[in-house]
């Protein structure tokens, strides 16, 4: 009535595979491709994530050209970055001031209040950057320049980009790249 299971290969006669190594090899290769932003508002990257899905490209190369796009808007002097002193910290910052509890501001907060965790916590990696582009950031962030942390500059060009596309200043398409292609030999398909 019932199969004898223990009659049975357990197996199929396949044989277990053993844990495979990940060649990281072209991690290695295109690391100076790869960009780490600490920061970044969470709403401007889940846009950057929902255009690369609707226009089917990688999330960096949205980002990259949206980037380009507000940084070649700012050197032609339609996008005004202004720092502002930060008084918590030693660098500048481009948000505006936080509103501060005017009426007692050494009035202690109750421990139970819930937390939220440092945006600067919040790490985004995006890959297909050109080093120039990484340079062109890290020298406008830098001290010599605007004297603000990385994450918030690039926050400020992802919003101005980001506003710019939704406006539609800024078109996204996605272009085809060209792929190796073999030729079939007769018989051969």
């Amino acid at each position: 009535m019932f199969p004898n299971i223990h009659a049975m290969p357990q197996n199929d006669g396949v044989l277990p595979s053993s844990p495979r190594r990940r060649s990281r090899r072209w991690e290695r290769q295109h690391q100076d491709e790869k960009v780490v932003y600490r920061g970044l508002d969470l709403k401007f990257v889940q846009q950057v994530q929902r255009l690369a899905a609707d226009l089917l490209v990688p999330q960096g190369e949205v980002a990259r050209s949206i980037l380009e796009y507000s940084l070649r808007r700012y050197e032609a002097g339609f996008l005004e970055l202004v720092p502002r002193p930060n008084p918590m910290r030693m660098r500048m910052t481009l948000y505006p001031s936080a509103p501060t509890n005017r009426k007692n501001p050494m009035k202690r907060k109750s421990k139970t209040s819930t937390r939220l965790e440092p945006s600067w916590r919040d790490i985004t990696t995006w890959r297909n950057f050109s080093p120039e582009l990484k340079r062109t950031i890290s020298a406008l962030a830098s001290e010599e320049a605007l004297n603000v942390p990385v994450g918030e500059l690039v926050n400020a060009l992802l919003r101005y980009g980001l506003q710019a596309h939704r406006a539609g200043l800024l078109k996204l398409e996605p272009v085809e790249r060209a792929t190796a292609q073999t030729i079939l030999g007769e018989g051969e398909a």
